[in-house]
């Protein structure tokens, strides 16, 4: 099976990465006038620390060091740590994102309009912008997810090692840029060792010892290689592979008990629960140069309402089916989000960006399946995208630093501003 099929053409295609260049455009527009977080500041002198000493550093050092790469080489292709120095790494694979999720929801479901609603409904999406606008991993992370994915699924349909492979490695930066990739990991490992006996006439191999062999050359060894060897400044430091071991243990640890400020804790949102049921948001304020700028990063309600009944339509649409894309794609939104919901610290909204882009897809392909039924008729679907377009384009200032100099938004700068 082909990750696109013979009925695709350059308009196809055309929308994806037409989707891409407006992602790239509002995640980079006024980018230099955005003032840096401290930590952000810090980034710069971490991957140069990190990438020739070793060196941990003081900000998120209890994630995997991927970050550090993307930020150093960002720094040197723009020649210094300026705003797009920073950040240029978060933005291109933030905008990559949106088509690479679009022909993951293509070669799902074989519907170009559930690719088309999946891209633009990341494209548009004020959570996923924000993210992409800072020098951290939140936008890097579902990238490798996406694609991790995307690979998966194509290498389990046409019974090809190589693509699982591949998968395999994107799956390794994912885990090696925050450790979320580990859910979307496992579920593809799982579907790959399984799918003579859950796809039928599958032209796979059915015995399970070989199909165990390529699980571990596939999704263990590449993947685990990947993700050790994005440690190897620090390991060149003295430290061993029983140090390796103990550094994520004691990562392990650190985020088993981990708590943010007294504001994050006491004010923002912190269940995961909340995030498709109620608006949750994550804040930032900077003061600089005598002015001051708040971030307000929540995600577009009117489509992050709709991912639990579009949950329930897929979940339908499987036990009716038996349909291995629908299956997948329910397995790996279910197995990323329940232990966020399921853990006891605190989970802030920001951590979604890296479960958003299959929550997207669920509600393209539910839309998708109820105007094939007849249940929802395309004039409403285009009122529907445009309330959509409408709120995503009202909430654009609070994602970009600006939410105090709007007076519609003063009510969301009183609720979210630490003064």
């Amino acid at each position: 099976m082909r990750p696109y099929g013979p009925e695709s053409g350059r308009l196809q295609h055309g929308v994806l990465w037409g989707l891409f260049a407006l992602a790239f455009l509002l995640r980079g527009f006024g980018l230099a006038s955005q003032p840096p977080l401290a930590d952000e500041v810090a980034t710069a002198s971490i991957a140069e620390n990190y990438l020739h000493n070793g060196w941990l550093g003081s900000v998120m050092w209890y994630h995997p060091p991927l970050r550090n790469y993307i930020v150093f080489l960002s720094g040197k292709l723009f020649g210094g740590y300026s705003a797009w120095g920073l950040r240029f790494g978060s933005v291109a694979l933030g905008s990559l994102t949106v088509p690479f999720a679009g022909y993951f929801a293509w070669s799902l479901f074989r519907c170009w309009r559930t690719a088309w609603l999946s891209g633009l409904f990341l494209c548009i999406d004020p959570l996923h912008i924000y993210a992409s606008r800072e020098a951290f991993q939140f936008s890097t992370d579902p990238f490798f997810i996406v694609a991790g994915m995307w690979a998966a699924y194509v290498g389990i349909r046409r019974n090809a090692l190589g693509i699982s492979c591949l998968s395999g490695l994107l799956f390794g930066l994912a885990s090696a840029s925050k450790w979320h990739g580990l859910f979307p990991w496992f579920v593809s490992a799982i579907a790959y060792w399984t799918a003579p006996w859950t796809i039928p006439d599958y032209p796979g191999d059915r015995r399970a010892l070989r199909r165990g062999l390529d699980v571990l050359a596939a999704f263990v060894a590449i993947p685990v290689t990947v993700y050790v060897a994005t440690h190897i400044p620090w390991m060149l430091r003295g430290h061993s592979l029983a140090d390796f071991a103990d550094l994520q243990a004691w990562f392990v640890e650190h985020q088993y008990v981990y708590k943010g400020t007294e504001y994050d804790e006491t004010v923002l949102p912190r269940r995961a629960w909340l995030w498709f049921v109620w608006p949750a948001a994550w804040m930032e304020f900077v003061f600089h140069e005598g002015k001051a700028y708040l971030a307000v990063a929540m995600g577009n309600l009117l489509v992050w309402f709709l991912t639990l009944p579009a949950l329930a339509s897929t979940v339908r649409q499987w036990l009716r089916e038996r349909n291995f894309a629908s299956g997948f794609l329910v397995a790996v939104f279910l197995c990323s989000y329940l232990p966020l919901v399921l853990t006891t610290r605190s989970i802030w909204v920001i951590s979604a960006s890296s479960l958003i882009p299959m929550a997207f897809i669920l509600s393209a392909n539910a839309i998708s399946f109820w105007i094939d039924r007849g249940f929802v008729s395309k004039r409403v679907l285009a009122g529907y995208l445009c309330a959509v377009l409408l709120l995503s384009a009202l909430m654009y200032p609070m994602v970009t630093g600006r939410t105090l100099e709007f007076e519609y938004l003063k009510p969301v700068a009183e609720k979210y501003s630490p003064h």
